[in-house]
């Protein structure tokens, strides 16, 4: 009985053990694949979530960069227009007025928010301290006197070798910031000294000393040297010794990064904290809150940024830098998440779903971490205006062209482009107005170009172009040029006015006029020098003798100068005379340059050259001068006419240097006839017809001169209080062959008598001519046949008019 017990016991052993077999060979696969699958999936999971973390910190510390670069390049935006005041203290001749300061210093930062202020530094002598108290409350400043800092109040500053007190600021003439001495405030006293020695851009993150509505931490105050026109700065001894004062500009950087943030689209899934630069002094990172924080919450510290994922830079303002740090803001696109690997851990088993999702989510992440860096070089090779590329994309693109010259078939053309009368534009209708038409050109160039020629913007209202190989690579150049003075010379339409504006084109081949950047642009831009004076609107390809004439011209303004500061240019005169009697009226005054080894230089070669430098300025003063004291001792009867340049109207002082020449001379104002072009009254109109009733208030007389060669002449007859017309001589020389010539003078003629003004007819050579004006009822005539211009000592005062016709 046990036995059979026991045998039964083996059989039912061996029969599970056999029907389990079976079973564990049946899932044996199934569970290998689950073991498999499951490894896979945890593997995979794993892999793909240290890959999303990745891809994230990169889009992260891409997108962050971008937003460094943004606003550093914001920031040199407004340091730029700081260095721009300074230029205008700089090159002035004459001091520059708080009148021009302030108006200057608006138009710079028209549309710049976070400029507080913007202040004049004067480098103040002990000597000269009382002038500029007595100079500023002459100004409208009340109460003007030098501040120091004592405590933490200001009182008048003690006796000391030098000062350097805020003279002019954007801030109203009331506030108590005019007169402090920067020098008694030992942080921006070192900032001073640093621009100085450094003839750079000084900043210090610093404190208000005068309220100001809503004031707080942190303002920054950027110090830029100013230095006497004309003097060397090449060593720290001589920038000391010539320094001239400081333009200060103190920003509200909250406000500054924002706007800039704000104005270039800054990306809203970063979160930009900016730190105060280090000072040297041990600060515990718990108390370092930013100075400016994009994010609405509560300002962190930078060991709460530590901690977390976060990028690390720096933002330069002057010469001192502030720390950049950046997280991806809570919620944002660039903030870590984990769906993959949950849908990696999900789909288990399915490994080819999962491997394919991968490949998918890595060639997108991909893609995006290129265009990322693809934008990233386009913003520092794009001029945002227009959309075209900038001057360092196209510096770079002409480097790699002069490289290749030595290949066959290498050549190629540079075409400068600048725009002619953008500025009236501008002027007139406003900067606005002006960006669109930037634009439309933009448009219209592209579509004279191929694709394989590059066009750039490289400021303002400069293009260039680069027209790569063509078989007949001057015949092309000359070609495009054609087209596109016509495509541009086509009316624009902004919104409320139609424009019409042209352009002025040098041109210059490789390899023919150089192999190297620098030559081939100077070349193109003495071609487009040519095209400009040239009348403009039209295209000039460079020749050697461009050159030689650069260099002959350079020699010739430097005769110039010396001329002008020896007093060796003569003023000559010619007379005109009444039309109705022959007697003699007065006289029109004309410089002489006779030079010492090239004889008498004609007026029409100096004129433009002294116009283009400047030196008109001085020039026309001694001009004017010179004929009041000879005309003084005339007779009575006899008047003196003298021209003024366009580029004399724009200097503040020109009123008062006219009465200092009538007084200094003795002459009567009504003996005194100013002779203003056409030019004149295009710009500034307001002010140049307050300028000319001035005149009038005195009694000097006014003239429009040659009149029928410019624009809108009807107008300006009617606008402007002109006593006298003077006709042009061009219209003179058809008088006798011409109909026409006769209709147009009779119709000056009448057109004069009707507004109670006097015509003078330029150009009289013959007697038939004065005849034929007489005639058409002109008052007055100038010309060869009464007298070619002489030196004041030749001019017979003595002599009738009438007797010389007589003769003639």
């Amino acid at each position: 009985m046990g036995g059979r017990d026991r045998n039964g016991q083996d059989r039912k052993r061996v029969t599970g053990w056999w029907r389990a077999a079976p079973l564990l060979g049946l899932y044996r696969p199934a569970l290998v694949a689950i073991a498999v699958g499951l490894l896979f999936s945890i593997v995979g999971a794993a892999a793909v979530a240290r890959w999303e973390n990745r891809v994230n910190r990169i889009e992260f510390e891409n997108a962050a960069e971008t937003e460094a670069i943004v606003m550093q390049n914001g920031m040199g935006e407004y340091i730029s227009r700081l260095v721009a005041l300074r230029t205008l203290f700089e090159s002035t001749n004459d001091e520059v007025t708080r009148s021009e300061f302030e108006t200057f210093s608006v138009r710079l930062f028209e549309r710049h928010p976070g400029m507080l202020r913007i202040a004049w530094l004067p480098r103040v002598t002990r000597k000269g301290r009382a002038e500029y108290e007595a100079a500023a409350a002459a100004d409208g400043v009340s109460g003007y006197r030098i501040k120091s800092l004592q405590g933490d109040v200001f009182e008048v500053a003690p006796q000391s070798d030098e000062y350097f007190p805020v003279f002019y600021s954007t801030q109203p003439k009331t506030s108590s910031v005019y007169g402090m001495n920067y020098a008694s405030i030992p942080e921006r006293l070192a900032a001073l000294e640093r621009a100085r020695d450094n003839d750079g851009v000084a900043a210090i993150r610093t404190r208000l000393y005068e309220p100001r509505e809503g004031g707080r931490l942190p303002d920054v105050l950027v110090a830029i040297p100013v230095y006497a026109k004309g003097t060397s700065r090449e060593t720290v001894a001589e920038r000391r010794r010539n320094l001239a004062g400081f333009v200060v500009g103190i920003f509200d950087l909250p406000l500054l990064i924002q706007s800039i943030r704000v104005t270039t689209g800054a990306s809203p899934a970063v979160s930009v904290n900016v730190y105060p630069p280090f000072t040297g002094q041990i600060v515990s990172l718990e108390d370092m809150v930013p100075d400016y924080s994009s994010a609405a919450t509560a300002p962190q510290s930078m060991r709460d940024v530590a901690r977390s994922l976060h990028w690390s830079g720096s933002l330069k303002i002057g010469d001192t830098d502030w720390q950049v740090r950046a997280m991806p803001k809570a919620g944002g696109a660039l903030v870590a998440g984990y769906d993959r690997a949950v849908a990696v851990l999900t789909v288990g088993m399915l490994l080819t779903l999962s491997l394919s999702t991968y490949l998918m989510l890595a060639s997108r992440n991909s893609r995006r971490l290129s265009l990322a860096n693809r934008r990233v070089l386009e913003l520092a090779q794009t001029d945002i205006l227009t959309g075209l590329p900038n001057r360092a994309f196209f510096l770079a693109r002409l480097d790699e062209l002069n490289s290749q010259l030595n290949e066959a078939s290498a050549a190629f053309s540079i075409l400068m482009l600048d725009l002619d009368r953008f500025k009236n534009v501008n002027d007139s209708l406003g900067h606005g107005a002006g960006d669109v038409l930037l634009r439309q050109v933009a448009q219209r160039l592209k579509s004279a170009l191929r694709a394989t020629d590059v066009l750039a913007r490289l400021g303002g209202d400069e293009f260039a172009i680069i027209q790569e190989a063509c078989e007949e690579q001057r015949a092309s150049s000359t070609e495009l040029a054609g087209r596109i003075a016509k495509l541009v010379a086509q009316p624009f339409l902004l919104p409320g006015h139609r424009v019409e504006i042209g352009t002025s084109i040098g041109i210059a081949i490789a390899p023919d006029h150089g192999t190297d950047q620098e030559q081939l642009l100077k070349k193109a831009d003495l071609a487009l020098y040519r095209s400009k004076s040239a009348g403009r609107n039209c295209f000039t390809v460079y020749d050697e003798a461009m050159s030689a004439e650069l260099e002959a011209r350079n020699t010739l303004e430097g005769d110039l100068r010396d001329a002008i500061a020896r007093c060796q240019l003569e003023v000559h005169y010619q007379p005109f005379v009444d039309a109705t009697s022959g007697a003699r009226r007065g006289f029109e005054a004309l410089v002489r340059w006779r030079h010492p080894s090239r004889g008498l230089i004609p007026p029409d070669q100096f004129i433009p050259l002294a116009e283009e430098t400047g030196l008109i300025v001085p020039l026309g003063e001694y001009v004017l001068r010179r004929a009041c004291a000879d005309a003084a001792g005339w007779p009575s009867d006899l008047m003196v006419a003298v021209n003024l340049s366009p580029i004399q109207f724009k200097e503040a002082e020109l009123f008062e240097m006219i009465c200092a020449a009538l007084a200094d001379s003795g002459l009567s104002p009504e003996r005194l006839e100013i002779e203003i072009t056409e030019s004149v009254l295009l710009e500034r109109g307001v002010e140049n017809h307050a300028f000319m009733e001035r005149l009038k208030g005195i009694g000097v007389e006014l003239a429009l001169d040659d009149f029928g060669t410019g624009y809108s002449s009807l107008s300006y007859l009617t606008a402007f209080p002109f006593d006298k017309i003077k006709i042009d001589k061009s219209f003179i020389r058809n008088l006798t062959h011409q109909p026409r010539s006769s209709a147009i003078i009779s119709s000056i003629v009448t057109l004069a008598r009707g507004l109670d003004m006097s015509v003078t007819a330029e150009g009289v050579e013959t007697s038939e001519e004065f005849e034929r004006l007489r005639a058409l009822g002109v008052n007055f005539a100038q010309g060869y046949l009464f007298g070619r211009p002489q030196p004041v000592d030749e001019i017979d005062l003595d002599a009738t008019e009438s007797s010389q016709l007589d003769a003639a």
